[in-house]
């Protein structure tokens, strides 16, 4: 299966809530404890808003991609994985930014993921 195959190694950090000391509510922040499977990680855009992408993009002669696609085979400790946790692939952290999404087919069950670079590239 190609799924079982997948060629970057990344850690996946449970998301935990912590209050914000103001009494305004609960914020994300990454555990310490994570999870390790393979993934296929897929160039998918741009962060932010098209000009500072293009800013990015004169400065430095080039654009890095900050919003990539994660491909994971599904797996029972997945349940954890949610909007706002951290992952940590290629050696950058990034932050989901919508729910994941599973996918069931005859032969194979899947979770996609979209994560934007957490900052900026360095």
């Amino acid at each position: 299966m190609i799924l079982d195959r997948a060629p970057e190694n990344i850690k996946i950090f449970k998301t935990e809530w912590v209050e914000d000391g103001y009494g305004g509510g609960r914020n994300p922040v990454p555990s310490s404890s994570f999870l390790s499977v393979k993934a296929f990680i897929l160039p998918t855009g741009f962060a932010g808003a098209g000009w500072a992408a293009n800013m990015r993009f004169a400065s430095q002669g080039w654009a890095d991609t900050a919003r990539v696609s994660i491909v994971i085979k599904w797996s029972k400790e997945l349940v954890e994985l949610d909007q706002w946790s951290q992952v940590e692939a290629q050696g950058q952290i990034w932050t989901v930014v919508q729910a994941p999404r599973r996918w069931s087919t005859r032969r194979v069950n899947y979770v996609t993921v979209l994560c934007e670079l957490k900052g900026d590239v360095e």
